[in-house]
């Protein structure tokens, strides 16, 4: 058995634990913990994930599926950022759990400050941070707020999981802290149904 034979049933495994969790609890901290923890590892698995396999980026970063679910199902993704690749604060909209396999990137973590009353404005403040390295991941719910680096001179390698596959994403907001400003892409979700 190939190394993709057996990344592809780690994958089904991984996918059909998530399924139970979630059809028990729903998305609570709990299970998106649980969620976590099974990512992390199925990420420590290495021989799974031979670089070999998978392209490196040309620029930034890169994500290659690993399992994504027809209709509304989730999206299991082995993603590469190269060192200093960064993304400001935003919201997927949707819940994720990463996990490493090599490599560094901090996550931050953010609340809105703000009423919503007017459009485009948006304040947020730090509330925590997290280093997502070999043995360690994180889990975020619908709407809470990130960004990210990659720290040192080597590529993070890791595992995504979201609750939809990324060609189904609903919309994401980006937040420019030093500007108080938010905007808003489209949704992925009517054109990848259509």
């Amino acid at each position: 058995m190939t190394a993709s034979d057996k990344r592809n049933r780690a994958a089904a495994k991984l996918l059909a634990g998530v399924h139970a969790i979630t059809a028990k609890e729903g998305i609570t901290p709990s299970a998106l913990h649980a969620l976590k923890l099974k990512l992390v590892a199925l990420a420590a698995r290495k021989e799974l994930f031979p670089l070999a396999d998978f392209s490196m980026p040309v620029a930034e970063g890169r994500n290659h599926p690993l399992l994504v679910e027809d209709n509304d199902g989730h999206g299991l993704y082995l993603t590469i950022s190269l060192p200093g690749k960064e993304a400001a604060p935003h919201d997927h909209g949707i819940w994720c759990v990463n996990a490493a396999i090599s490599g560094r990137e901090r996550h931050k973590f953010f609340r809105r400050t703000d009423s919503l009353a007017r459009p485009g404005h948006a304040t947020v403040e730090q509330v925590g941070e997290v280093m997502v390295e070999p043995g360690s991941g994180m889990a975020m719910a619908d709407h809470d707020i990130h960004s990210t680096v990659v720290v040192g001179d080597k590529p993070a390698i890791g595992l995504a999981l979201y609750g939809y596959a990324l060609v189904r994403f609903p919309s994401v907001s980006w937040y420019v802290p030093q500007f108080n400003s938010v905007r808003t892409t489209p949704s992925r979700r009517h054109a990848a149904m259509e």
